[in-house]
């Protein structure tokens, strides 16, 4: 191996000071960063607790729907075994509108849907990034 003169070992030792001061700024940054992804962090979890509420939500009106759909299936059913059925009549005449709402409520749990599986899709690249080793 050969022995480095006095001016290679001086040129090197400035060019490891310049990297060093450069990596001190680097790591400055990244701590500048970290602590505003910190707060950035809060939020997302804020967001979660809505996409929650948001999806509690969605449950509910399901249910409230499937609901509605009993109601209007029993009293086709009282029609057909030749009981007039007092909720057919203004059931029948809302039809359109039921229709509507179900529309509506597919539409949303679509969009619900993209939502959801994009948050888990990012999530879980973040979680996988963040449980890199070093």
């Amino acid at each position: 191996m050969a022995t480095a003169t006095h001016a290679t070992m001086h040129h090197d030792h400035r060019q490891w000071v310049s990297d060093n001061d450069m990596w001190r700024c680097d790591i400055a940054n990244w701590q500048q960063e970290l602590k505003k992804a910190e707060i950035d962090f809060k939020q997302v979890e804020e967001a979660f607790k809505a996409h929650e509420r948001a999806l509690q939500t969605h449950a509910a009106a399901i249910c409230l729907r499937q609901q509605e759909l009993a109601t209007h299936e029993h009293a086709l059913a009282e029609y057909q075994r030749g009981n007039l059925g007092a909720g057919l009549v203004p059931l029948g005449q809302s039809h359109d509108q039921e229709a509507g709402k179900h529309a509506q409520q597919s539409e949303a749990h679509e969009r619900i849907k993209r939502h959801h599986h994009d948050l888990m899709c990012k999530m879980g690249h973040l979680r996988e990034s963040a449980n890199k080793p070093l």
